[in-house]
């Protein structure tokens, strides 16, 4: 299993440094819930807590806020549930979702709607919301074009 991990804040984005390390499993406490991450959006809050906008930003860390996949530990009722969930301190002060595994807590997961699949409700949150504000932007077709 592998997760980025970011060892320091970044200058610039060329003195970013980006490593991927093994993990073994992640501590978890009561009331945690683990999760084998499936998929993980990627959102501007990323970069700015990489680049030190954010100044509560702890290093070293492995970023990421949005996310979704299959609890592995937890919760009975959650047990092989599928998941998803965005934001909070995850991917700040916190590790993030770019990574195999990922701890919560209990309250900061959902579960999946059935009419999504997990790489929809991964890209939940800002992810989201930029591609449906560009799509709008540019122009919303009032019905499907074909090729």
């Amino acid at each position: 299993m592998l997760r980025l991990r970011v060892p320091h804040k970044a200058e610039t984005l060329d003195g970013l440094d980006l490593v991927l390390e093994p993990i073994a499993e992640l501590p978890h406490h009561p009331g945690d819930v683990l999760i084998d991450v499936r998929f993980a959006g990627v959102n501007p809050s990323d970069v700015r807590a990489l680049m030190g906008v954010m100044p509560q930003a702890v290093f070293p860390r492995t970023p990421g806020r949005e996310w979704s996949g299959i609890v592995l530990d937890g919760p009975p009722d959650l047990l092989g549930q599928e998941v998803f969930g965005a934001g909070g301190d995850l991917g700040v002060t916190r590790d993030g979702s770019h990574g195999a595994r990922l701890v919560v807590s209990r309250d900061a997961v959902l579960l999946k709607p059935p009419a999504l699949s997990l790489a929809e409700a991964g890209a939940l949150g800002v992810p989201f919301v930029t591609a449906a504000e560009s799509y709008h932007r540019a122009g919303t077709p009032s019905r499907a074009r074909s090729c």
